[in-house]
């Protein structure tokens, strides 16, 4: 196999120095080094050197430019590595550069650095290596050991965040339910447990003309005692909002409450800035077309459903100023 590594930092790439209490990025590649195995080929690469809590539109930027450079002819496979603070963001980012790829991407991170014995870097590595030595089909991925025990693929595109405080990774199915991620890899083989995701297409040629320019895009998330009336909307091009496990948020018929997403519909209306909603399941509650009446006021009040995407791959999307869903009016019958 002849794979490239690219290298951005996260807690895979860094060092606890002698005495000290925190993290940080290795100064030298050499100090992370990940295993060889015979038969393997490699190159490498090292664009960023961060930890990715630390990552900003201006790094992704530079690693669109070093990927858009980056000779992979003759390539099995592109291994990141990456931190898993903001993976599942970079991820999505790479799924939408790969909407159309010709070899398999995979983001390899660890809960630990590879000096620490009970890192799973290095077994996310071999994982990843089998992987492509398995023949995956092109696309996104990452490659990740849960506290299960259990090392699983996931499409980039489904990743979800990371829970705070948590050491394991999910995947979404398209449409907002919990699912299975893209494979498992046990004893060595890849065991697949549901077919690819779908690529989300991108204008042709987005990438090679994209200028760095990402859009600004508040992303809200809702809960008890929100006030719409606290946010700010200067400079912003988009709006996106998260919604509770029903397709619902807090959606009171009087408008001019501030505790309403109404509320926040109406100033976004006069602004001239989409709101969007995700992720927005395509199957309503309770299956048929019954809405909650709180999902239908939000659709009849402009608010844009992105359906097949998760809140992280909506974001991604909108700072990009890929273009929304269509706003549509509910005929659907209320619970």
């Amino acid at each position: 196999m002849n794979i490239h590594i690219l290298h951005t930092g996260g807690t895979i790439g860094s060092v606890r120095a002698d005495g000290a209490r925190a993290l940080a990025p290795a100064e030298a590649q050499d100090a992370t080094r990940l295993p060889v195995p015979d038969g393997v080929l490699f190159s490498e690469s090292r664009p960023l050197n961060i930890l990715s809590e630390n990552m900003t539109t201006a790094h992704w930027y530079e690693l669109i430019l070093h990927l858009r450079g980056l000779a992979t002819d003759g390539k099995d496979g592109l291994i990141v590595t990456h931190g898993t603070d903001t993976l599942a963001y970079t991820a999505c980012l790479l799924s939408l550069m790969f909407s159309a790829p010709k070899l398999p991407v995979l983001l390899v991170s660890a809960n630990r650095p590879l000096s620490d014995p009970a890192s799973n870097g290095r077994e996310n590595f071999a994982a990843a290596l089998t992987a492509i030595e398995e023949k995956i089909p092109p696309g996104v991925y990452a490659v990740y050991k849960n506290s299960d025990g259990r090392s699983y693929l996931h499409a980039g595109a489904e990743l979800l965040q990371c829970p705070c405080g948590g050491d394991d990774f999910f995947s979404l199915f398209y449409g907002g339910a919990a699912g299975d991620p893209f494979a498992e890899i046990r004893a060595g083989k890849l065991r697949r447990r549901k077919a690819p995701p779908p690529s989300v297409p991108i204008p042709n040629g987005f990438f090679e003309n994209f200028d760095g320019r990402f859009r600004k895009v508040p992303a809200i998330r809702p809960h008890v005692g929100i006030d719409y009336a606290a946010y700010r909307l200067d400079g912003a091009d988009a709006v996106l909002h998260g919604l509770y496990h029903s397709n619902t948020a807090a959606a009171f018929a009087e408008e001019s409450e501030s505790g309403s997403v109404l509320y926040l519909a109406k100033r976004c209306a006069e602004a001239g800035i989409p709101l969007c909603v995700a992720p927005f399941s395509q199957k309503a509650p309770h299956g048929g077309k019954i809405l909650y009446e709180t999902t239908a006021r939000m659709l009849d009040a402009g608010i844009l459903p992105l359906t097949g995407v998760t809140f992280e791959m909506a974001l991604v999307m909108l700072m990009l100023g890929l273009a929304p869903s269509y706003p549509a009016k509910s005929t659907a019958q209320f619970v």
